[in-house]
């Protein structure tokens, strides 16, 4: 008898943390690589369940199931509330690392001096996840090319990951990746051409990740 699709829950895009009523602090996620893990995962026979933020990659509507969130807080939330329902977690998206201490309510009006901003830490929300021995996680991380794979080793330990997969900055904006997937164990897997446009990544690392993850739900 074959065993039950597997529930998985990917996250995609940016966070947008409010400066005032009109404006935001961000970053340049397009969410495409997101999008295409979660093709890539319905194509392999998996129930996707996706956490967009405020981004639309081309096909994006045409996914099951999408909600969406604007902020790092609003992604928790929603995080924290389908997670128990899943098997696997994705969480491709680009969480911001910091966010106003007081955003203005109204717009901030220019001035003739400058203007100075406190930022707050936003709260971890992998590392900081509730989960139970039967799920499994796959955490993401963007980084200069000289630190990648120490700062993915890092944070499988910071995020409590099952597996990292590290892709250098100097990729940013780019229509392929060149990522390497770290695992606990120390194992690194790279595919077998150097780059590979983000279906195409997307279709490798899901061959990786879903095994991994039968196995897990299996005990």
């Amino acid at each position: 008898m074959s065993s039950p699709p597997l529930r998985t829950l990917v996250t995609l895009g940016p966070t947008h943390e409010p400066l005032d009523a009109v404006r935001h602090l961000g970053n340049r996620s397009s969410g495409r690589m997101g999008l295409a893990i979660c093709q890539a995962l319905e194509r392999a026979g998996c129930m996707v369940h996706a956490l967009a933020g405020p981004c639309q990659p081309p096909g994006i509507d045409s996914l099951p199931s999408v909600e969406r969130f604007r902020t790092a807080e609003e992604l928790r939330e929603l995080v924290s509330a389908r997670w128990p329902a899943h098997d696997m977690l994705v969480m491709a998206a680009a969480v911001a690392d910091w966010r106003p201490l007081n955003p203005g309510s109204g717009k901030i009006r220019r001035s003739g001096g400058p203007l100075t901003l406190s930022l707050v830490p936003v709260p971890e929300i992998l590392g900081s996840l509730q989960r139970r021995p039967d799920q499994f996680v796959a955490g993401f991380a963007l980084e200069p090319r000289a630190e990648l794979i120490d700062s993915a080793r890092r944070k499988l330990e910071r995020k409590r990951a099952d597996c990292i997969v590290a892709n250098p900055i100097e990729t940013l904006d780019a229509h392929d990746v060149e990522a390497t997937l770290v695992w606990p164990d120390g194992r690194q897997e790279r595919p077998a051409e150097a780059r590979l446009d983000k279906l195409a990544f997307a279709a490798w690392l899901v061959e990786r990740l879903v095994p991994a993850a039968r196995a897990r739900r299996a005990g």
